[in-house]
């Protein structure tokens, strides 16, 4: 019976395993555009748009964000690292005004997370990137 138990065991911590590696980033596509919003969560949020445009070798981008309309956007360029993870941070001195973090998880697909931290409307999270061109 001890023995069963153990076989359980060890056959849920090798299906975590497999399920763990199968969830790591991906490369994106080389030139790629993708586009994904974040929605307002509260009455004094702002829904914000938020495209990535992927450089023709694949090995950085540029994040585009609009808070919500009739302003200007904000833009940065970032690199993107060989598991398809990045970071990018505006930073005004010492201060980080907002923060783009994140990782394609598949080449047609990305989630990130915006923080626009001292701009807009303060409010961020997480949202999905779908590939469109």
């Amino acid at each position: 019976m001890r023995r069963n138990v153990i076989i359980v065991a060890l056959a849920f911590v090798l299906v975590a395993a497999l399920a763990a590696a199968g969830a790591s980033a991906a490369v994106p596509k080389k030139g790629g555009k993708y586009e994904g919003t974040l929605f307002a969560s509260g009455v004094s949020a702002i829904t914000k748009k938020v495209r990535v445009i992927v450089a023709p070798t694949g090995t950085s981008a540029r994040v585009i964000w609009w808070c919500g309309t009739g302003r200007a956007p904000s833009t940065l360029q970032f690199k993107i690292k060989p598991d398809g993870t990045f970071k990018a941070y505006s930073n005004t001195g010492t201060l980080t005004v907002w923060s783009f973090v994140g990782r394609f998880v598949s080449p047609t697909k990305a989630r990130a997370a915006l923080r626009p931290t001292a701009t807009c409307d303060g409010k961020g999270g997480t949202l999905n990137l779908a590939l469109t061109s």
